[in-house]
């Protein structure tokens, strides 16, 4: 079985690549204490650096040589045309949810660079000129746009939609912990470098044939986990 994988951080993660999520994939599930300890998590191994660090100007250079790297998780992925997610949507979907409020934020400090930085980590610009968001599905689309353009959502969206329910209802946890967290300008711009270039996932790419065998040993015969720690 071959099996390539490779070292990517946030930035990377989400750049260039259109990552598609199959039909098998569930809704997204996460709940408000799943997303609250993702964030804590991450906060811990931050502010710790930050605790010392902090008068250091925010800038790639200082956060690249001072910060230590955080081991996210592992996502797994199969190119067959198209890239698709075959583990990891729900911590994925759950990134994307923290570059959209981070995109926000940096209207309170005027942070014009690096939300422009944010919005390339967002979506960029697919077939025709038309907006596409790196990670998506089609019935994400709505709701993707919904946070972006902090708009009210449409009619009935969060009635028919689980996973549109579930993505607004964490964005608002997301959004409360990011403002609380992030107090001041300075803060928030070494954040956005860290959250970016240090945290680090591991990307499985596996061929078209084993799919349907690594879903169901990942979900079905693998270890249990705890809910914050299951990819998908």
């Amino acid at each position: 079985m071959e099996i390539a994988y490779d070292k990517h951080n946030i930035n990377k993660v989400f750049s260039s690549t259109h990552i598609h999520i199959d039909f098998y994939q569930r809704e997204y599930k996460w709940d408000k204490d799943t997303v609250t300890r993702l964030i804590d998590d991450i906060f811990y191994r931050f502010d710790s650096a930050y605790s010392e660090y902090r008068n250091l100007t925010a800038n790639k250079e200082n956060v690249e040589n001072k910060y230590p790297w955080y081991f996210m998780n592992t996502y797994v992925t199969n190119e067959s045309g198209k890239t698709y997610i075959v583990d990891g949507q729900q911590r994925l979907t759950t990134l994307s949810l923290i570059l959209i409020s981070l995109y926000h934020l940096c209207d309170k400090y005027n942070l014009r660079k690096q939300q422009d930085w944010l919005r390339t980590k967002i979506a960029g610009v697919g077939p025709g000129g038309e907006k596409q968001y790196w990670l998506g599905h089609e019935r994400r689309i709505e709701i993707m746009q919904t946070l972006f353009e902090q708009s009210e959502p449409a009619g009935n969206l969060m009635d028919r939609d689980i996973t549109a329910k579930n993505m607004f209802e964490n964005y608002k946890t997301i959004n409360g912990e990011l403002h609380k967290r992030l107090e001041t300008k300075q803060k928030l711009d070494t954040f956005i470098y860290y959250f970016l270039l240090r945290i680090v996932m591991i990307n499985l790419e596996v061929e078209q044939k084993n799919v349907a065998m690594v879903f169901e040993v990942i979900n079905d015969r693998g270890i249990r986990l705890n809910p914050y720690e299951i990819n998908c």
